[in-house]
């Protein structure tokens, strides 16, 4: 109460709405800021929470990317044989 006092006689009733609202926005900048990091926290601590794939589920993923690679065996291969 005696700080909100002492501003409106320094600064006059015409400038508390003015440093108020700029008040308020830096309060919402940094409200965002703090959200943001605390996502970007979120979603690193739940990659590395993410289970690594097996072995079996690996080599089922190289087998397909090796058919995948494989020029004669795909038919929108623009090489020619």
């Amino acid at each position: 109460m005696i700080i909100l006092l002492i501003a409106l006689l320094v600064l006059g009733p015409n400038e508390i709405p003015k440093i108020a609202r700029t008040l308020g926005r830096g309060m919402r900048e940094i409200e965002r800021a703090k959200d943001e990091l605390r996502d970007s926290i979120k979603f690193d601590i739940d990659e590395k929470e993410t289970p690594e794939p097996t072995t079996d589920e690996k080599d089922k993923n190289t087998a397909e990317k090796t058919d995948e690679n494989n020029v004669f065996d795909n038919p929108t291969s623009n090489s020619r044989i």
